[in-house]
Parts: C-alpha cells; structure tokens; sequence
C-alpha cells in the first residue's frame, strides 16, 4: 500500500510536545531551531553530578522540554527525510523505500524502558560475574537519530555507557547540538576529542555507518566504518528501534516464530561485529536467527505512531 506524503506518519511518526516544567534545572533562554553541523561540537560527555540520581519521569521532561525541545520538532522531522531529498515534494513514497530507514521516529520513554529493562535482565542472566566484574555496561543505540533516547538512557542509567551511532548528518548534528545544551544546562560535563580529563564518556554520539560498505544516501560521515565497528564490538546491549527498517528478502516473515525478519544486511553485519552474549532490542522486527541470534522474549509495548509495536528481546550465540 502506498504511504502519500500526508501519511508519513507511519514513516517518520509523531512527535510528542509537553507543557514546559519549572524544575532545578529550568532556564528561560530557548535554543535555534538547527545546531549547525560542524566537526568542532562536543560529541562526548560524562554525567555532570554522578550522585545526582535523576528520576525517571524527572528526565522524561529534561529531554521533552531542553534538550530535544518542541520547537525543534519541525528541524527534527525535516532531518529524519534528508535521504530523500527533493523527492518527499515530488512524488508518492511506498512502504518498500529502502530510504525509509534512515527516517527519523520518536519512540515511547515508557516503553524504551520497559523493553530496555527486560533485555537487561536476560543480560544479567547470560554473563558471568567475572566478566562483568569492574566493567561498565555498553549500550548502543542503533539509528540514534537527533539523540533522544541516547540521551535519557544516559541521564537514567548511570551505571552504563551509551553510545548512539546515526547515519545522517542533520540528525547527528542535532543530536550533538542536544548533548550540548545539556552541557550547558550542567546535566552532563563536556569530555573533548583528546580525552584530556581521563574520563570515560557516559554519553556519546558518532557519525557513521553501522553497514560495511560505502552507503548511497550518506558517503561522508565523520567516522569511518572501522570506528563504528569497534565500538559494535564492544557493546553490551543494542537498541534499534527497527519498525522500518529493511526485512530479509528470502523470508520476510519467520512463520515459525511469527515476526517479521530483518534484513540479512543488519543480522550478518551485526553478528559478524560483536561479541558472543550481546542481548539486543529490535522494534517489530526479529534479527535473523539463521545469524545466531536467539530469540529470548518479545513485549508488546506502547507506540501510538504505528498503533503499538513489539518488542523483541535477542541474544548472539556464536
């Protein structure tokens, strides 16, 4: 079925907009509409008071309200179609553009969290104390787009490194533009490129693509792809909120589980990439298991965009 541009809600999903709080850590100025994209932005930071613990709905309303704010709604939306360039005025988009992947959608808090704290559990369950033992926890948010969940997971989970890897340049230049803000706003504290302070970043955010090969919508990213796969290949726990993204072209629908299958493009490549035991989080998709992923659990979860969506818990097994 075709998706007309007026339905692209399905596509680039709703945004949600929130009364602004009076809070501690309110301040009046508001914020350009787009960060300009520059090399020179603070892409990496370390939470600003690590004894400060912030609630959950609390940080909610700090990424609703300040960093990812209502009036950058339309500069977010405009970025999720930068792939298409001059074809979302042109023409009718179908449901099997592969361009849809790089769209720009805004996932429930509520339901990040639940599905977040389920794979987190299966996590607990499949490492051992030794090797977790003085480690932090590496999660990676695949597609992190303008760095909403990145930066709510960073702010309510302060035993983790999260680390959000976006393809697009608009959408990664907002999200460093968020990250600075909340620098400002004295929630995270800047670590720079050379790392001076010794610090280990909390929050980060990288330009790159997650996919080996040269991608024909975003050639120039700031990182190359072996960045990118170092950093695959540490992580802990993925996230990939992967309503649109490509299914597998020999079977689109595993009968046998009952779920749509990810393209062999994203299972092989992130199979191939990390390590054995990595729990992950795919929305409304499965990664393939003729990879070696296992599926653990599934949830169905909150997700007015697309009327609800599941979620699906998955561990490597290599």
């Amino acid at each position: 079925v075709a998706l007309s541009i007026a339905l692209l809600s399905l596509v680039i999903f709703s945004s949600y907009a929130f009364v602004q709080p009076q809070h501690k850590y309110h301040r009046t100025q508001t914020s350009s509409l787009c960060m300009s994209y520059t090399t020179h932005q603070i892409h990496q930071a370390t939470l600003a008071n690590k004894d400060d613990i912030i609630d959950r709905p609390t940080a909610q309303q700090l990424v609703t309200n300040i960093l990812c704010p209502p009036n950058e709604e339309r500069a977010r939306t405009n970025a999720g179609v930068e792939a298409f360039g001059q074809d979302t005025h042109a023409k009718v988009i179908t449901k099997d553009d592969p361009r849809n992947e790089y769209t720009y959608g805004e996932f429930p808090f509520d339901s990040f969290d639940l599905l977040v704290d389920l794979a987190a559990g299966y996590l607990d369950e499949t490492t051992t104390q030794e090797e977790t033992d003085g480690k932090r926890k590496k999660m990676i948010d695949v597609g992190s787009g303008s760095g909403r969940l990145a930066l709510y997971a960073g702010l309510t989970r302060s035993d983790w490194d999260v680390t959000g890897i976006e393809i697009g340049h608009q959408l990664h230049s907002l999200a460093v533009g968020s990250l600075q803000r909340g620098i400002s706003e004295d929630l995270f504290k800047p670590i720079d490129d050379n790392n001076t302070s010794g610090e280990e970043a909390q929050i980060s955010f990288y330009n790159g693509n997650i996919l080996p090969g040269i991608d024909p919508y975003f050639q120039n990213t700031l990182c190359n792809n072996d960045t990118v796969q170092s950093i695959l290949s540490e992580a802990n726990l993925l996230f990939a909120y992967s309503t649109v993204f490509e299914t597998d072209s020999l079977q689109s629908f595993n009968p046998e589980l009952g779920a749509m299958v990810l393209s062999s493009k994203w299972s092989q490549t992130l199979a191939s990439t990390c390590q054995n035991g990595v729990v992950a989080v795919t929305t409304d998709r499965i990664l393939n298991p003729d990879h070696g992923w296992k599926l653990l659990d599934r949830m169905d979860v909150d997700n007015p965009s697309v009327w609800g969506s599941v979620g699906y818990i998955s561990v490597l097994q290599k």
